[in-house]
């Protein structure tokens, strides 16, 4: 008998302060649709794949931990079209931070949601990413 492996990430939990109200913001900025819904709790998937869940926090508590006095982030979506992506969420007064090009390792840009969690944009065109 073959011992399991990891084959990646299936999601991540993030905390947020109202779970329905940060799942209509997902919805209309990336496309998410909600799945198995239960009080304080649901997740949401990119067709049919999972990719984050939230989890109603009782407190201030963000997925964000900080670097020297930085706040960083724990999560990094990525896209085919950083420039599109961003323009987008600008147009929508998303808090987004301006576009890096890293050469060899990407364009990257990061965000913030409602409830003050950072997420990491990356675009990246020599790395297999299964979606």
């Amino acid at each position: 008998m073959e011992n399991g492996k990891i084959l990646g990430i299936a999601y991540n939990v993030i905390p947020v302060a109202d779970v329905e109200k940060s799942a209509a913001w997902f919805i209309k900025h990336f496309g998410f649709n909600v799945r198995h819904p239960r009080p304080g709790y649901l997740s949401l998937f990119r067709g049919d794949r999972p990719i984050l869940d939230l989890i109603q926090s009782d407190n201030e508590t963000r997925a964000v931990f900080e670097i020297n006095n930085k706040k960083r982030w724990v999560i990094t979506f990525f896209t085919d079209n950083i420039e599109a992506l961003h323009a987008y969420l600008q147009s929508e007064n998303v808090k987004v931070g301006s576009i890096s090009d890293e050469g060899q390792y990407g364009k990257f840009f990061v965000l913030e949601d409602p409830d003050g969690n950072l997420f990491d944009i990356w675009e990246h065109k020599d790395c297999e990413l299964i979606f």
